[in-house]
């Protein structure tokens, strides 16, 4: 089972409350279903959801539905109070979307046993004729419901049917899956855990819900087949294809940044501002950690897919950062140019010209290869 985290694309010139661009996303969703998508995933994380209001996400569902079957569509759902929650909920419903995902209660710093009393189980009660996927990513919500209170959750609730697991812990997916049992679906949410997720038998990953399966839905599709059906060769194949890809969940630079005069350390005059000419202190180097969707939206923009626009707080990358993006596209395609080949074919993407590609091969490996600025390029995960 694959289900892609659809991107949300903005119009351009927003400064970061621009208008959603209903028109490309119905043909992101086009794209994806024709690639062999289960599902495709509205408003959820990699489509800052959280920045949506009602209207907006309720405008993507209907856009999505355009073009997709309701089996065809999930739903985030999550976000602000139990009764919003519980409302967009039914909104879905009332269009026949019953597959709904549901993140733990994120900065309240909720028990485990509270995520199931007061969260997820008064959801689960509320829309009895949903099929709901807790989603269990602490790296975002700071908190998370264990296993244990999961299947619990399951147990009190039948609608409760499966999980986005996105923990980046394997021993806690083989603890969901001893404790859930086998109907329960079991979604891997670390692209670059799929291939030992669905291949190890103490896991058992029913697919993902997978961010990189914007660029190459097909390929990740096949990656997630070949892990549930035991073929190792083929999911390393894949894996190793897709690895810089799944790598684009996260991606962190150093940028400038002027501190101000009067700062301990700073030396005063040592930079002036070029247009106000006002006095600045010294120029440091500081860490800039992109995380999804903004890689993956700044991958899809060097395509010509969709405006380089973010809701806020997201913001567009440094240049070091979209300089890291179109290296992970550049290797990529010269290595195993079959993974951007679909959305090339289906969009009519002039690859070579759209990431500069020379026309020698670039053949050193992705963590020795110099950005456009001549520095090192490297992966961070989530």
């Amino acid at each position: 089972m694959l289900v892609t985290a659809l991107v949300t694309p903005f119009r351009e010139g927003g400064n970061g409350s621009g208008a959603v661009d209903l028109g490309t996303y119905r043909e992101l969703v086009s794209f994806q279903l024709e690639h062999g998508v289960d599902q495709v995933l509205v408003a959820g994380t990699t489509g800052e959801g959280a920045a949506l209001t009602y209207d907006e996400r309720m405008a993507l569902l209907d856009a999505a539905l355009e073009v997709a079957r309701p089996g065809q569509v999930m739903l985030s759902i999550g976000g602000g109070r139990l009764e919003q929650v519980v409302g967009r909920g039914r909104a879905a419903l009332v269009r026949g979307v019953r597959d709904l995902l549901l993140a733990d209660c994120p900065y309240s710093g909720a028990s485990s046993h509270a995520l199931r009393t007061q969260w997820h189980g008064p959801a689960a009660a509320a829309l009895p004729e949903s099929r709901l996927f807790p989603y269990a990513v602490p790296g975002r919500t700071g908190t998370e419901m264990l296993p244990d209170d999961l299947a619990r959750l399951a147990a009190d609730h039948p609608n409760v049917v499966g999980v986005k697991d996105a923990t980046g812990r394997l021993a806690r997916m083989a603890r969901v899956r001893r404790l859930c049992g086998d109907d329960f679906v079991l979604l891997c949410g670390d692209d670059h855990l799929l291939r030992d997720a669905t291949l190890d038998p103490n896991i058992r990953a029913d697919g993902a819900c997978s961010f990189s399966a914007n660029l190459a839905p097909a390929l990740v599709g096949r990656l997630a087949d070949a892990g549930a059906s035991g073929d190792a060769v083929a999911a390393r194949t894949l894996h190793e294809q897709l690895h810089l890809l799944a790598g684009l969940v996260s991606v962190t630079t150093d940028e400038s940044v002027d501190l101000p005069v009067g700062v301990p350390g700073a030396v005063p005059g040592a930079v002036t501002g070029a247009v106000t000419g006002e006095a600045r202190g010294e120029q440091v180097d500081v860490p800039q950690r992109a995380r999804n969707p903004v890689p993956v939206k700044t991958a899809l923009s060097l395509l010509g897919l969709i405006a380089e626009e973010f809701r806020a707080p997201l913001a567009p990358m440094e240049t070091g950062g979209v300089s890291r993006v179109r290296s992970a596209l550049y290797l990529t395609q010269r290595r195993h140019p079959e993974v951007l080949e679909d959305l090339a074919h289906h969009f009519g993407i002039d690859l070579a010209a759209a990431l500069d590609l020379p026309g020698a091969p670039f053949e050193v490996d992705f963590d020795e290869a110099p950005d456009r600025e001549g520095r090192r390029v490297e992966q961070t995960s989530a």
